[in-house]
């Protein structure tokens, strides 16, 4: 390990004081979670970075399982599960609020510490998985046998080089690489630089398989993502599947940097004033989009379902001609909710020129059936039919409020709860000029790969 490494690592590492405290309150954990937990023939397992000591200073979430027999039924894992969390918060004076994912869990909060209790299934390695996070166990246990040493150190520089550039985290806002992820990269590679150098090498939709479980042929076959890595305990698993393109292409560019300049990256200050404005008058497009209040469920769902409804959307102006550039779309998870189109244009001319078959189709007929009464006549340019028809809609708010009611079943059910109103450029000039955290987002999405 280099100097520049160590002297990271002095930051990241937890301390010997600090490491203390961590196992202290998780051996407390284990056992009042072993005792509450043994009626119901479940018992507890820590798992994720904690349990696989790849953990980074100040970062002392944890994720307690409770892990059921498989015959249980899963209605009831999932009243046992809670029943079981919330009785830990209360035995350590704890807070504690019910989330939803697959299944609901308990995060707590204790004493400083973030704890997680979440209800699986005990399978064997290989079996098919009964809920998502069925597998979590098995991926610890794997890193545990196969991550030691002075190694866990090198995952830690990794996870710590993919937080400073923005793509750790393999949740739905993130779109990332997943702690799990990391560790295995540095077993694959066996230090950080070689892992980075490996990584600056990389091409889109390459294979890595450390367990070499599938030809790398069948595993293209089987997925098709920016990266794919074979989960060890699970040949039908991409561990990469979350990684966005964008944020591996982010990442191998970063990772060709710091082979040259031997400097790990810090975070970027994206503010930049006055930039719609000033998008606009380089760029010379007009922007327009939707605003709501977030419903009330959890990330990893509402962030999925957000960008779905402006896939949505902007096909739909597609459709009516309206050329978006581009869409974003972004949450503080409580109060706003903004999808941004930027336009080629506003407003369109009230007829478009449209193609029809050529005058060698059977279809000739028909169309001159359907457009000879109107007032513009169909024409014939280099063999095929074309005419010009009015347009439905010149702007696009008109098209976006047309979409919205009569398109109800193309929103996602929690969204479509809510009020959506129109976001003018107006506003999104004034949203964007005092909301710091939306102005970085797009400012990142303009001018950083």
């Amino acid at each position: 390990m280099n100097q520049i490494e160590l002297k990271i690592l002095k930051k990241i590492k937890p301390t010997k004081m600090e490491k203390e405290a961590v196992e202290e309150f998780v051996d407390k954990l284990l056992k009042i979670t072993g005792e509450v937990s043994k009626p119901f023939y479940s018992y507890p397992q820590v798992v994720g970075s904690i349990a696989k000591n790849t953990w980074l200073a100040r970062n002392h979430d944890i994720d307690l399982f409770l892990v059921f027999r498989k015959k249980i039924p899963r209605k009831k894992l999932e009243e046992e599960g809670l029943l079981i969390g919330t009785t830990i918060s209360e035995k350590f004076n704890g807070i504690y609020n019910i989330k939803y994912a697959e299944h609901p869990y308990v995060r707590c909060k204790i004493k400083g510490f973030e704890v997680d209790v979440v209800p699986c299934y005990k399978i064997k390695k290989g079996d098919k998985i009964i809920s998502a996070v069925d597998r979590s166990p098995h991926h610890t246990d794997y890193i545990q046998k196969h991550l030691g040493g002075y190694r866990v150190d090198h995952a830690r520089l990794l996870k710590y080089f993919c937080k400073q550039i923005n793509v750790y985290g393999a949740d739905a806002k993130h779109n990332g690489l997943s702690g799990y992820l990391c560790e295995l990269l540095i077993i694959n590679y066996g230090t950080f630089e070689r892992t980075i150098k490996g990584i600056s090498k990389l091409n889109f939709g390459e294979v890595i398989d450390i367990e070499n479980i599938l030809n790398e042929s069948e595993a293209s076959r089987k997925f098709n993502d920016a990266l794919i890595v074979i989960d060890p305990v699970d040949k039908d698993r991409n561990v990469a599947a979350p990684l966005y393109p964008q944020n591996f292409l982010r990442l191998k560019l970063e990772a060709e940097k710091y082979l040259k300049t031997k400097k790990f990256p810090s975070p970027k200050k994206s503010t930049k004033n006055i930039l719609i404005e000033k998008l606009k008058d380089k760029r010379d497009t007009d922007f327009i989009g939707i605003k709501f209040i977030p419903p009330d469920i959890i990330a990893e769902n509402l962030y999925p379902q957000i960008r779905k409804l402006a896939r949505r959307i902007a096909g739909y102006l597609k459709e009516k001609d309206f050329s978006v550039i581009r869409h974003f779309s972004w949450a503080n998870e409580k109060t706003n909710a903004f999808i941004i189109f930027e336009l080629e244009n506003r407003r369109l001319s009230r007829f478009k020129k449209q193609e029809g078959p050529s005058i060698f189709s059977k279809e000739v007929n028909n169309f001159l059936s359907k457009y000879l009464k109107g007032n513009y006549k169909p024409y014939i340019l280099e063999n095929k039919f074309f005419v010009d028809t009015k347009r439905k809609f010149l702007n696009p708010e008109t098209a976006i409020r047309k979409f919205l009611k009569e398109n109800r079943k193309e929103i996602p059910e929690k969204i479509a709860e809510r009020k959506i109103r129109i976001f003018e450029e107006e506003e999104i000039i004034e949203e964007v000029n005092r909301n710091k955290e939306l102005n970085s987002y797009l400012v990142k999405k303009y001018f950083e790969i």
